[in-house]
């Protein structure tokens, strides 16, 4: 069984807890889908779990971290910014060596990983409401070997392609589904949600346990308020970002 999860985002009490809850599952391996860092306030932290496991893809605020951030809100900046001092002042080259070495996506069999989408395995929001955009969803669908799981919108899900390739792609919420998935042959796109910024209104952490052809959604409860008051001490880091980890949104 493997656990892949996406969106930390320098949260380390909903990482924390969503490793604990790992723990508790006959997991061999566990991938992360990118954004270790950005937003939260604990990214050494979080690098120096990620550095245990066995796959993480590189994500936008990773790749920013490491560069610059490009098309960033002002408050995604500046926590990007904070972030990148914040490592500069350690000195750690461990660090700065396991973001560099991160690959852009991976492929395992009919098994795709990206942190954005197929096309634009960084950068490329997939989102619900895509599935009446079937020109973009086309173009996705063929650059995916036959089952792909993403992040980066910190919505879970599953995208379906339709019977024989033609008419609209489906989504369905991980409550639609009751938390469960099995694929079917037809190509799909699980979106795991997000550890450390979850947005469809569930504060709780989410992750996915994937065991041969089933995919299971895991929630997980964590002290988000301990997470939010950390924000709210660091100037860098704009109280918004600790308030919606209780609205998850």
């Amino acid at each position: 069984m493997r656990a892949v999860l996406s969106d930390i985002h320098g949260n380390l009490e909903a990482l924390e807890a969503v490793l604990a809850d790992i723990g508790k599952q006959p997991v061999s391996s566990i991938y992360c889908l990118g954004d270790i860092v950005g937003y939260g306030p604990n990214p050494v932290e979080c690098l120096e779990l990620a550095m245990k496991w066995d796959l993480t893809v590189l994500g936008n605020h990773d790749q920013a971290l490491l560069f610059d951030p490009e098309g960033f809100g002002v408050s995604a900046a500046r926590a990007i910014f904070w972030s990148r001092r914040v490592l500069e002042s350690i000195r750690r080259d461990d660090l700065w060596s396991f973001l560099g070495e991160r690959p852009r996506s991976h492929r395992e069999g009919d098994f795709l990983f990206v942190h954005g989408s197929p096309r634009n395995p960084i950068n490329e929001y997939v989102f619900p409401e895509d599935i009446y955009n079937p020109r973009k969803m086309t173009r996705i669908a063929d650059l995916i070997p036959r089952y792909c799981f993403c992040g980066h919108t910190h919505v879970p899900g599953v995208f379906l392609e339709p019977e024989g390739g033609n008419g609209e792609w489906q989504f369905f919420s991980p409550e639609e589904i009751n938390n469960f998935w099995r694929f079917d042959g037809r190509k799909t796109i699980v979106n795991v949600g997000s550890v450390g910024q979850p947005r469809d209104t569930n504060w709780q952490a989410c992750y996915v346990l994937v065991e041969g052809l089933d995919v299971t959604f895991r929630r997980v409860e964590y002290d988000w308020q301990k997470t939010r008051d950390k924000i709210y001490l660091i100037p860098d880091l704009d109280n918004f970002l600790g308030d919606r980890l209780g609205d998850g949104r």
